[in-house]
């Protein structure tokens, strides 16, 4: 299987599933799959985030899967028995990076300042997920290409189908995207709904049907 940044180069989406019941967390991985969806992180955030990792990983064991809101080693190590192939923060942890370094594992560290930013990728981070983007925009992506022009940054928190494209012309790597995938009633799943929702952002990233 590929690395984990050519894999974000190659298909710019990570898919982040939270609060998604273990019952539907498959069969929404199949849904967005289907619309050329390619990687995916399940967030421990809650206490859906666990069981959802284990479902998705049982049935999809191909996946390169991640695990999100990782802020312990604790929390890490459960993570990578559950099937976790990399491991997500949503801020600079070095103890997180340690044991993803040390375990053989993807790390994509979440950071906002330039010096974060830094930070993250010489502890070992695979690309930089910037969170919250939506706070300053596609330009502020554009004003960090001047002194870091290959710097690998996705854009994390309020990326939408509409706003993607700018954001890509700003010179992020691609984009994290959770609520714009994943919102729907899960007592009663809309399929087709979230599959269209999946294939605009597709289309939006310019991947048509590369993937």
């Amino acid at each position: 299987m590929p690395d984990l940044p050519t894999l974000l180069r190659r298909h710019r989406l990570l898919a982040i599933l939270r609060g998604v019941p273990a019952l539907h967390a498959p069969r929404l991985i199949e849904t967005l799959r289907a619309a050329g969806i390619a990687l995916f992180e399940v967030a421990l955030s809650d206490a859906l985030g666990l069981d959802a990792l284990k479902a998705v990983h049982a049935a999809h064991p191909d996946l390169m899967l991640g695990a999100g809101t990782i802020l312990t080693p604790a929390l890490a190590a459960q993570a990578q028995a559950a099937g976790a192939s990399f491991l997500v923060t949503p801020h600079l942890v070095p103890d997180v990076a340690h044991v993803a370094n040390e375990n053989g594992l993807g790390l994509l560290m979440g950071a906002l300042t330039p010096t974060e930013i830094v930070q993250a990728l010489a502890l070992g981070s695979a690309a930089v997920k910037v969170f919250p983007a939506g706070l300053f925009g596609p330009d502020y992506f554009q004003q960090l290409r001047g002194p870091y022009p290959d710097a690998p940054l996705l854009a994390v928190g309020g990326v939408t189908a509409g706003n993607l494209g700018a954001y890509l012309a700003a010179g992020a790597l691609g984009a994290g995207i959770g609520g714009a995938l994943t919102h729907t009633d899960w007592s009663a799943p809309d399929w087709a709904s979230l599959h269209s929702g999946a294939a605009a952002l597709v289309a939006a990233a310019g991947l048509g049907d590369s993937l």
